[in-house]
């Protein structure tokens, strides 16, 4: 009898709850359908090849953004201060082959 009146009463709270949380989970896919942003594919790469100490000393506030600033050519390789030669040569023979979507490729300043 109490285990009864126990899940009557806790049913409609139960059905709300997932009712509310299959909603939520809705809502948050579609936003994240609508706000996706492409990102350039090469991005990981090069910043899988800086040295990822994430120090700044490049101006940048980290690998990523350096990495980013690469791609823009708004950054000199020399620029990122840990790095050594064979890892601006490891990421000019890369920006080198491997051109953007609309076949550009990245002019390396070194």
């Amino acid at each position: 009898m109490l285990l009864e009146s126990f899940i009557s009463e806790a049913m409609p709270v139960i059905i709300l709850t997932t009712v509310i949380s299959i909603a939520l989970a809705l809502l948050l896919w579609g936003a994240s359908v609508l706000f996706h942003v492409e990102e350039d594919p090469r991005l990981q790469d090069i910043t899988d090849l800086l040295p990822n100490q994430n120090c700044g000393l490049c101006g940048n506030p980290g690998c990523r953004a350096m990495a980013d600033a690469i791609l823009r050519e708004d950054a000199k390789l020399t620029q990122c201060k840990p790095g050594d030669q064979a890892m601006r040569d490891e990421i000019k023979e890369y920006l080198e082959t491997h051109p953007d979507e609309s076949g550009e490729f990245v002019k390396v300043k070194m």
